[in-house]
C-alpha cells in the first residue's frame, strides 16, 4: 500500500500534541489562524468582540461544520475551500456542564457566560467542545491571546473539493 506524502508525519499524540483541522475559503488562505471573523460576528462559543479560532478534530467534522454554514447555491457556485491541517502542543481541556440547550442559538449567551473566564483570560490555549452538528464529535476552540497560540504549526494547506453528492441543491 502506497502512502500519500501529506499523510507521512509523526504521530502527534505520541508527542502530547493535538491535530486540528479547519476549512477556509480561498480569500482567507493567507490568514488561516485569523480569528477576525469570530471576533466580528460572534458565534456559539464567543460573543462579538472576542476572537477565537474554531477548529475540528477531524477533516470530516470540519466539512460538516462548513456545510451547515454555506448558502444554498448551485454546486458550481460554491466557494473554493482549502483544508488547513495544524498541530499544537497541548491537550484541549474538555468543557463540561453544558446547558441542556447549548445547541440552541437563543442560548448562545449562556455558552458565552460558561466560557467567560477563558474568553477574558485564557488559562489554556485550547478547549474541547461538542459539535452542534454531531454532538458525539468534538471541535477545538483556540484562543489567540494565549502565549502558546503563536506556536501552532501548519502541517498542510491543500485544496478541498466537496463531493457533489453532499450538495443536493436543486436549481429553480
Amino acid at each position: 500500500m502506497a502512502f500519500m506524502p501529506e499523510h507521512i508525519f509523526s504521530d502527534p499524540a505520541a508527542n502530547n500534541q493535538t491535530m486540528a483541522y479547519r476549512l477556509v475559503k480561498e480569500r482567507f488562505i493567507d490568514t488561516p489562524l485569523s480569528s477576525e471573523g469570530a471576533k466580528r460576528y460572534g458565534g456559539r462559543w464567543n460573543p462579538v468582540g472576542t476572537g477565537i479560532l474554531y477548529t475540528s478534530s477531524s477533516p470530516e467534522l470540519a466539512l460538516l461544520e462548513q456545510l451547515v454554514h454555506l448558502p444554498a447555491l448551485p454546486y458550481q457556485d460554491l466557494p473554493r475551500l482549502f483544508l488547513i491541517t495544524m498541530v499544537f502542543a497541548c491537550t484541549p481541556k474538555l468543557v463540561e456542564k453544558l446547558s441542556p440547550n447549548w445547541r440552541d442559538p437563543a442560548n448562545y449567551y449562556d455558552n458565552h457566560q460558561l466560557l467567560e473566564n477563558w474568553l477574558n483570560d485564557p488559562d489554556v490555549m485550547a478547549l474541547k467542545v461538542p459539535s452542534a452538528v454531531v454532538a458525539e464529535s468534538y471541535n477545538f476552540l483556540l484562543h489567540p491571546l494565549h502565549r502558546e497560540y503563536s506556536e501552532i504549526k501548519i502541517l498542510s494547506t491543500k485544496a478541498f473539493n466537496i463531493d457533489p453528492r453532499l450538495w443536493n441543491v436543486r436549481n429553480p
